[in-house]
């Protein structure tokens, strides 16, 4: 709410008990490959599945469509909806999820005056696990160690193949991902966060998963943790609330450093175990992040919070509690849906960004915090609080 207006977006005041659904992102519309017609960008998260309607000729957003994903019936998070695809609902999931963006695409392409024949191009982002059920791609290799990916994810399909016959047939463009459970919503993040044209940046995409990268010049180093859930489920107000919660016990001396309870809170004690487990994981890969980079906060440009937490997140409140630490503080802003605003830089600019995509895939350097021999002694280590 702002100025005591609903905009729609829960992520604002975080008042509303529905989700949030973040569809914003940066447009760029500087070096366009302008042509005719209409384009699709999809960011297909865990909880909630947006879409944004282009003009190929401008790069301008004509309309936007969200909804909640239905794959949640199967599970909150990624590894329940492995699971669920292993035990025989792949193609049930699958096809919840066309005949749910077959409901949106008319009204899409009505409110910007068009309709779906005229849409020429799509782009597709999401996490791996996401954009395997999306392409109908068995998932056992995802629930096993190492957690390859076992099958290659094709550049383009017919938006039928993904979606279902909605009057769209369009070629599709399906990110690619970087590390098993680093996706190619993440992928789209960089492409996103590259036109802000800072050298040297970290992205943080906390929704229901967490995904991070730095890029450094020609380098890129990225991780992933599992920290959403923790911060969405442990209050009612969401993950900016939960935080924020969390925050005022440690200012005002409600919880001791080991993250006891020590006076009256809305949390339980395992809600607040369950929060320090998350914002230590995610801590530890940023400092593992940077370590892979041979760099400190010093020599970090700019660090872009994505995704429904990463957006809704207090940067004060995530240094108070240890999520962040305090040297990026005055680095970090909120950088919208750059899932989302990959896919529209992809429609404005396909054949620069199939090329910055390219190079980004052969860059990348996975660094793997459950096998990293330092991460149990960062998690430990920031697993407390600073009271």
């Amino acid at each position: 709410m702002t100025g005591g207006k609903c905009e729609g977006n829960c992520l604002l005041c975080g008042k509303c008990k529905g989700f949030a659904i973040l569809d914003s992102y940066g447009e760029h519309t500087e070096g366009i490959e302008p042509r005719e017609g209409c384009g699709i960008a999809v960011d297909v998260g865990t909880t909630t599945v947006v879409l944004a309607l282009a003009d190929l000729a401008s790069g301008r957003c004509l309309s936007r469509a969200s909804f909640m994903n239905p794959q949640r019936a199967f599970g909150p998070d990624v590894i329940s909806r492995i699971g669920a695809a292993n035990d025989g609902h792949l193609h049930t999931m699958k096809n919840a999820l066309a005949e749910e963006m077959n409901k949106h695409i008319l009204p899409l392409t009505e409110r910007a005056g068009v309709t779906p024949r005229e849409v020429t191009a799509a782009a597709v982002a999401g996490n791996t696990a996401m954009t395997y059920i999306m392409l109908g791609l068995p998932c056992e290799s995802l629930g096993v160690l190492p957690f390859e990916p076992a099958f290659p994810v094709e550049p383009s399909y017919p938006f039928g193949h993904l979606f279902g016959e909605c009057g769209v047939s369009a070629p599709t463009r399906v990110f690619p991902h970087l590390a098993p459970f680093v996706g190619g919503d993440i992928t789209a993040g960089l492409l996103c966060a590259l036109q802000e044209k800072a050298g040297r940046f970290l992205l943080m995409d906390l929704g229901t998963n967490g995904e991070m990268a730095l890029r450094d010049g020609g380098k890129l180093a990225v991780t992933s943790s599992a920290a959403g859930p923790a911060f969405e489920q442990t209050c009612s107000g969401g993950a900016s609330a939960a935080l924020a919660e969390l925050a005022r016990l440690v200012r005002g001396g409600l919880v001791d450093e080991s993250g006891l309870l020590q006076g009256d809170s809305a949390f339980t004690q395992a809600q607040v175990r369950a929060l320090q487990l998350a914002k230590s994981a995610v801590r530890a890969g940023v400092e593992l992040l940077m370590q892979k980079a041979g760099v400190d906060a010093d020599g970090i440009d700019a660090v872009y919070l994505a995704g429904g937490i990463g957006q809704a997140i207090d940067v004060g409140d995530a240094v108070a509690v240890g999520l962040l630490p305090q040297t990026l503080a005055r680095l970090a802003r909120p950088a919208g849906n750059t899932s989302l605003g990959g896919a529209a830089r992809y429609l404005a600019a396909p054949s620069r960004s199939d090329a910055v995509v390219a190079e980004l895939t052969g860059a990348a350097s996975h660094v793997n915090l459950a096998a990293h021999p330092r991460f149990n002694d960062l998690f430990m280590e920031y697993m407390g609080f600073d009271v």
